[in-house]
């Protein structure tokens, strides 16, 4: 049996890297996070079938990566790293499907 905390790869460009989390918008099974890059790009992540969300403090928090992590199928869980590994914001998503919209 495979470990649910099982890295499965980073998700998402080189704008991600060194994002900060501007803005969410949940409404139902559908959740969208907005990014904005070290270049002033917006990145949009848009997830559906949401069925967890786990955050602390999440908006203004500078990405390392969005990594995708084992989870029970057909969901998948997404955790947005956190860049600073001494601050304590997080967020962390369990959806069925994620879209990037550059």
């Amino acid at each position: 049996m495979e470990e649910k905390d099982q890295f499965l790869g980073y998700l998402g460009d080189y704008r991600v890297h060194d994002s900060k989390i501007e803005g969410i918008f949940w409404e139902n099974t559908i959740l969208i996070v907005t990014l904005r890059s070290c270049e002033g790009e917006v990145v949009v992540v848009k997830f559906y079938g949401v069925q967890t969300i786990n955050s602390n403090r999440p908006i203004g928090m500078m990405l390392y990566s969005v990594s995708e992590m084992k989870e029970n199928e057909p969901f998948r869980k997404f955790l947005f790293v956190n860049w600073d590994e001494e601050d304590n914001a997080s967020f962390e998503i369990v959806a069925e499907q994620i879209e990037f919209i550059v």
